[in-house]
């Protein structure tokens, strides 16, 4: 049980209130940020709280999540986000407030979300140099499952002039996607990231709802050849869902794309992000080529519990 100065909040969209205590979506999401600064200077860490999806509602595909106030400080966080079948979870505690069992807490109460959500894999993930994550996540039936770079261009490492609007095989140009590619879209995804067709279709759905987000289609002569897809926030782009055809593979049509995205982002003076599992290792390659340099590593771990 939490103490009468203690207050624990689920928090999905609109207001919410405890006593006296009024608390907004934009509150809230400002004391978690706030936190997240706090705790990654402690640790000398870079947590992955994906906000893209804080900042969207759970029915447009955004995250649900969970925190603990304690004398009106935001103290503790859980996030659990969704993605076709499958859902990440990383959380927060604030330093000085730790081995009280906070996180313990906001675990078991997220147990009701996680229940009520069709997913078939459950992931926590975590900065792999954080101890006091590693010491939590080792009380928990897990194994680990994959590793992701976070990787940000370093501004230099690709000469101005260099961009490749063309490749081997063609002319490369990137334009909005339109209603009508949803089918080549989800198709990519399923090539891409070995989703079910009705993963990929549910995942387009609601991501074609957020407008803050930019759906990328990438032609070569005239004709899809792949796609990415773009959120901007704070004068930094992350690049997420970048994938080419599988049957188009290795005629320079990645790199053309990344260039060009590169470029129109500098020219907006954006930051430029993306991340990239360390068991794939032609497209580490080619981020590197590209001028993107390795910030920080994610680990991944899955429930078995």
């Amino acid at each position: 049980m939490f103490s009468a100065a203690e207050l624990v909040i689920e928090t999905i969209a609109g207001l919410n209130f405890q006593e006296d205590m009024r608390l907004t979506t934009a509150d809230t999401l400002k004391d978690i940020e706030q936190l997240q600064q706090r705790c990654e200077q402690y640790e000398g860490i870079s947590l992955k709280l994906n906000w893209d999806m804080l900042r969207m509602s759970p029915e447009s595909g955004g995250a649900e999540w969970l925190v603990t106030y304690e004398e009106e400080e935001l103290i503790g966080f859980i996030g659990l986000y969704g993605f076709a079948g499958e859902m990440e979870i990383c959380g927060m505690v604030r330093p000085g407030f730790r081995r009280r069992g906070i996180f313990t807490s906001l675990w078991e109460r997220a147990q009701s979300i996680i229940k009520r959500s069709n997913i078939r894999t459950l992931l926590l993930n975590a900065p792999a140099s954080s101890a006091s994550a590693a010491g939590y996540l080792k009380t928990l039936p897990l194994v680990f499952n994959h590793a992701e770079y976070q990787m940000k261009w370093d501004g230099t490492s690709v000469p101005q002039g260099s961009v490749e609007a063309s490749s081997a095989a063609g002319t490369i140009v990137l334009r909005p996607a339109r209603q009508e590619d949803a089918d080549i879209l989800v198709e990519l995804d399923c090539g891409g990231f070995d989703m079910s067709r009705e993963d990929a279709a549910e995942m387009y759905t609601l991501q074609m709802n957020d407008n803050q987000q930019e759906h990328i289609v990438i032609e070569m002569n005239g004709q899809p050849a792949g796609k990415m897809r773009l959120w901007t926030e704070d004068n930094e782009t992350w690049i997420y869902g970048f994938t080419v055809d599988k049957k188009l593979r290795g005629l320079g049509i990645g790199r053309s794309a990344l260039l060009q995205t590169i470029e129109r982002e500098r020219h907006n003076y954006n930051g430029v992000n993306l991340e990239v599992a360390l068991d794939n290792p032609n497209a580490l390659k080619l981020y590197e080529s590209c001028g993107f340099v390795i910030l920080n590593k994610q680990d991944y771990f899955r429930y078995i519990g």
